[in-house]
């Protein structure tokens, strides 16, 4: 349970976690549904009340149907309203509890299809107690009928209201009302307070923040649920370059696999087109490992500082970069680093800076953006831009404390790569990714992880957020390369099982 207010795309998220976890909606929509009827019981003499329970077709509904389980066995008289027909019922979870009341004589249910046989439910009007179970969180849109008059009548009855995780027709994030909203005198919170319930507290009432068994770590890991803001499907009128343009700036006279397995990462992590930049005497290599990626050469045999102007044209076109694989330590390629990075970060550019683009950072007194940048050490590249020994390698805590020193001292979010990831924000927000398997050691992975992360970057829907949902997907993506080939995986297989990572349910 939370008493910071949350948002409708992280509560999905914290839910899918939960699921992810082990915790099924089921078990969810049954803790809430007990939780409900307790705080009900605890503000209410409800043995002999008449209580009215309004449903909606979606997992509210299901809410409240076990909340009127609960509250008959407490003595009340419970009838259930369902707002819509039982055919159009969203939730499988829902459905069930609906089956379970139907099975049930001591529990009257009703069906209210259309907006007159709402005004005619004078039980609604005259209940000591009306919970509206009808939307719950997630609402951005005007309430359509029969539930904006279900909405109406709820209000001019005269029973205290209650409203579950959400007064309906309140926005769950802006707070704006949608036609019209229930102007409950409790709400019951779930898990933790909405965010639009703060901005329209005229609506909500007294409100009681409830737990509904969602443990701890679904807040802490890095899980499918933290893919929701990057698995929108696309506009039919969507055209090529829509769907992000990446740049990957890497390579050097000696390597070359580094950028291109980063390219390549790139695009089967979503990205529509991608481009590679790399020193002359390696483009022809980089454009043999793939006919779907684009390659600009940088006309010298490193990245020098005389590279940046053109790297910093082509970035003006791109929607995020990916800085580092397989550049190389030359002084020369560093000072090149350092001039690029802060063109880019004045120029609010996204970004992923990795392997020795991270080194270039060393010692410098680089500050970056941590609402468009990522950095992505492994535990030596760590300790050489904090410059030092940092300690036990292998305890969690400090690897998350040292992460997080990172994040501050460069002002930047923090993908610390190890057996267990560790994402880290300047603000103090700590997320670990467990997904991944010991064959990933190979090389060329960590270049993977730098493509993912900046494809997702191009979203625009923050560093942090690309840096949890890239870590999880390049995890899984190794695990499903796993279950194919054992320990005998080579990073391609990885980028091959990308788009399979994405698909968790």
């Amino acid at each position: 349970m939370k008493t910071k207010p949350i948002t409708t795309e992280r509560m999905r998220a914290v839910e899918l976690n939960a699921e992810y976890l082990g915790i099924t909606h089921s078990v969810l929509m049954q803790i809430a549904g007990r939780e409900v009827a307790r705080v009900i019981t605890s503000q209410e003499k409800v043995r002999e009340k008449n209580i009215a329970v309004v449903c909606g077709l979606g997992g509210n509904g299901g809410d409240g149907m076990v909340a009127a389980r609960y509250l008959d066995e407490a003595g009340a008289r419970v009838e259930v309203f369902l707002l819509g027909s039982e055919s159009a019922i969203s939730n499988p979870d829902t459905v069930s509890n609906w089956e379970v009341l139907s099975n049930l004589n001591h529990i009257p249910t009703s069906i209210l299809k259309t907006e007159s046989s709402v005004k005619r439910c004078t039980a609604i009007l005259e209940a000591d107690i009306v919970i509206d179970a009808i939307m719950g969180f997630g609402l951005h849109s005007r309430l359509r009928e029969p539930l904006l008059t279900a909405v109406k009548q709820i209000n001019k009855g005269k029973g205290v209201k209650y409203s579950i995780d959400m007064p309906t027709g309140i926005d769950s994030d802006s707070g704006a009302v949608h036609g019209d909203a229930v102007k409950a005198d409790h709400t019951i919170a779930l898990h933790a307070p909405k965010v639009g319930i703060t901005k329209a507290p005229e609506f909500g009432g007294k409100i009681h923040t409830v737990s509904i068994g969602i443990p701890a770590e679904a807040e802490e890991i890095c899980g499918p649920g933290d893919l929701i803001v990057f698995n929108r499907p696309r506009r039919s009128e969507s055209k090529k370059g829509d769907s992000g343009r990446i740049l990957v700036v890497g390579g050097s006279d000696v390597f070359s696999g580094a950028p291109a397995l980063t390219g390549m990462a790139a695009l089967r992590a979503g990205s529509d087109l991608v481009t590679v930049m790399v020193p002359n005497p390696v483009v022809t290599a980089v454009r043999s490992y793939s006919p779907n990626l684009m390659v600009e050469s940088i006309a010298s045999r490193i990245l020098i500082p005389d590279s940046v102007e053109e790297i910093l044209e082509q970035a003006a076109n791109q929607d995020a970069l990916a800085i580092g694989p397989g550049l190389g330590r030359d002084q020369q390629t560093r000072l090149a680093v350092l001039s690029l990075v802060k063109d880019l970060v004045t120029a609010n550019t996204r970004m992923v800076i990795d392997a020795d683009g991270l080194k270039a950072l060393a010692d410098s007194d680089l500050t970056l953006n941590p609402e468009s940048t990522v950095i992505t050490p492994h535990w030596g590249e760590l300790s050489i831009i904090l410059g030092g020994d940092l300690g036990d390698p292998d305890s969690l805590e400090n690897r998350k404390g040292q992460a997080l020193r990172a994040a501050k001292k460069f002002n930047t979010v923090v993908l610390l790569k190890g057996h267990i990831d560790v994402v880290a924000h300047p603000d103090g927000s700590i997320r670990e990714n467990r997904t991944g398997v010991p064959a990933m050691t190979v090389g060329g992975t960590g270049d993977v992880l730098t493509g993912i992360v900046a494809s997702l970057l191009a979203h625009g829907r923050g560093a942090f957020n690309a840096a949890v949902a890239g870590a999880y997907v390049s995890g899984t993506a190794g695990e499903y390369a796993y279950a194919k080939l054992n320990d005998h995986i080579t990073a391609t297989d990885c980028i091959e099982e990308i788009p399979f990572a994405f698909l968790w349910d």
